[in-house]
C-alpha cells in the first residue's frame, strides 16, 4: 500500500510539474505606436500570433491615449519597484525621457547577435545615448498626398496628372485643385491635441520655415494657406473631431477626396481600396520643396523586465528583414534589408514614395519634444488657430497678430 501511494504521489508530482513547465508567461508590451484597432489587427495576425506559438507566451499589448501617460506609466512601476512592463515602443521624440531616467537596458550586445541586419543610422541620436544603444528603431513616418482618382477628372487650368504625381505642384495648385473638386474635399487633422502641429509643422517646411514655431515667414504662409482652403469651403468639417482621413477618403460618399497625410493611416486607406487611390509627394512650398515632419518609433527593454530573454528574442523577432515590413504598419521600415525587398504592391508604393521625400523634402524630426514641459499643450497652441480659423474669428486680417500672440504661449512652455 505504501509502495502504491509513493507512486501516486510521483504521478502527481510530476503532472504538477509539467503543468507548471507548460504554464503561459505573459509578455507586456507598451507602446505609442499602433494604436488604432487594425493596426493591433495586424500586429497580431502577422507578428504576434506566430510568436507566441512557438514560445508559448501571451503577448500583452497595451496602448495608452498620450505618451505622456505611457511615460507615466513607467515612472510610476519604476520607482515603485513594481515591474510589470517588459517591452516599451517609443516615439523617437521621447526616448531620451526614459535614458536620462534611466529607466531602459543598454542593448548593444543584443544587437551584436543580430548580425543578419543593419538598422538605420538617421535616428542614432534618439536611439543611443553616450555612445550606447537603448532602442532599436522600428519605422520612420512621413507625410504624402493621396487622392481619390475621381478628383483629376476636376483639375485647375494649367496642372496635370503627371505633374502631380511627380510632385511637381505647389500649395497654391493644392488649393486651387481642392476649389474645384468642391466643398468640403479635403481632409485636415484637426482632432484637438493630436496631429494639427505635425501637419502645419510640414507645411511651414516647405516654406522654409521652423518647427515648432508660429510667426516666421514659412509658418505665416502655412496658415495663410488653411485660411485659404477654409474660404474656398474645402475643408471638410469632420476635419475638427478627426486626425486621420482614411476613414473619410474610403467612404466615396464622404466628399473628401484630397489629404496630405502620414503614411501609416495613407496606407490604411490604400490597403483597404487599391484601386480608389493615387499617392503622390507632397506640395512645394515657397522653398521649392515639399516639407514634413518626420516621426516613427523604435522598441527597447525596460530596466528589471520580468521576462529578460523572452524580451530579447521578441526584438529579434520583431525586428527581423521579414516582420520588420509588418511591424513599420505601411510606413518606412529602419532596417537596409527591409527597405532593399520592396515590391509592386500599393503598400509598397507608400513606403517608396516616403524614401522619397526623405531624400529630396524639407524634413524635421521631433527631438525638441523633451524641451517643452508639456508636449500636449504646444499641440493645444496649434489648436487653437485652426479652432479659430474655423469658425470664422481669424482670418488673413488678424493672422499675423494671432499667431505673435501664440508664438508666446509657445515659449511660455519651454523647460
Amino acid at each position: 500500500m505504501k509502495k502504491i501511494l509513493a507512486f501516486l504521489m510521483i504521478i502527481t508530482a510530476s503532472i504538477v510539474l509539467i503543468g507548471c513547465n507548460n504554464e503561459e508567461v505573459e509578455l507586456v508590451i507598451l507602446s505609442d505606436f499602433g494604436r488604432e484597432v487594425i493596426e493591433k489587427e495586424t500586429y497580431r495576425t502577422e507578428i504576434f500570433d506566430a510568436f507566441e506559438e512557438e514560445h508559448n507566451v501571451k503577448i500583452s499589448f497595451e496602448t495608452l491615449a498620450q505618451a505622456e501617460d505611457t511615460f507615466n506609466k513607467i515612472d510610476t512601476e519604476q520607482k515603485a519597484e513594481n515591474y510589470t512592463v517588459d517591452l516599451l515602443i517609443s516615439h523617437y521624440g521621447t526616448m531620451s525621457d526614459y535614458i536620462s531616467e534611466g529607466y531602459m537596458q543598454e542593448v548593444d550586445d543584443l544587437e551584436d547577435e543580430m548580425d543578419d541586419r543593419t538598422f538605420l543610422q538617421t535616428f542614432n541620436g534618439s536611439t543611443n545615448s553616450d555612445g550606447n544603444r537603448y532602442f532599436f528603431p522600428i519605422n520612420s513616418d512621413v507625410y504624402l498626398s493621396y487622392a481619390r482618382k475621381e478628383a483629376f477628372d476636376t483639375l485647375p487650368t494649367g496642372l496635370t496628372k503627371d505633374e502631380i504625381l511627380a510632385g511637381d505642384y505647389t500649395w497654391a495648385d493644392f488649393i486651387a485643385w481642392a476649389d474645384e473638386i468642391g466643398d468640403h474635399s479635403v481632409h485636415i487633422k484637426g482632432q484637438a491635441t493630436s496631429m494639427l502641429l505635425y501637419e502645419v509643422g510640414g507645411m511651414a517646411l516647405s516654406n522654409g520655415g521652423a518647427f515648432p514655431v508660429l510667426n516666421d515667414t514659412g509658418n505665416l504662409k502655412a496658415w495663410q494657406d488653411i485660411i485659404a482652403l477654409y474660404e474656398d469651403g474645402s475643408i471638410a468639417p469632420e476635419s475638427l473631431t478627426s486626425n486621420v482621413s482614411n476613414e473619410h477618403m474610403v467612404n466615396a460618399e464622404s466628399g473628401v477626396k484630397l489629404a496630405f497625410e502620414l503614411m501609416a493611416p495613407l496606407a490604411t486607406a490604400v490597403s483597404q481600396s487599391p484601386a480608389a487611390f493615387e499617392i503622390f509627394p507632397g506640395p512645394q512650398g515657397t522653398s521649392g520643396k515639399a516639407g514634413s515632419i518626420i516621426g516613427g518609433h523604435g522598441i527597447g527593454i525596460v530596466n528589471n523586465a520580468p521576462n529578460q530573454e523572452l524580451a530579447e528574442e521578441f526584438i529579434k523577432w520583431f525586428t527581423a528583414p521579414e516582420q520588420i515590413v509588418h511591424a513599420a504598419l505601411g510606413t518606412i521600415p529602419t532596417i537596409e534589408e527591409a527597405s532593399e525587398a520592396l515590391g509592386n504592391d500599393p503598400e509598397d508604393e507608400v513606403i517608396r514614395q516616403g524614401l522619397q521625400t526623405v531624400a529630396n523634402a524639407n524634413v524635421e524630426g521631433l527631438q525638441m519634444i523633451s524641451s517643452y514641459t508639456s508636449w500636449s499643450e504646444v499641440k493645444g497652441v496649434y489648436d487653437t488657430v485652426f479652432t479659430g480659423i474655423m469658425n470664422g474669428t481669424i482670418t488673413n486680417a488678424n493672422i499675423e497678430a494671432t499667431l505673435d500672440d501664440q508664438q508666446d504661449e509657445l515659449e511660455d512652455l519651454l523647460a
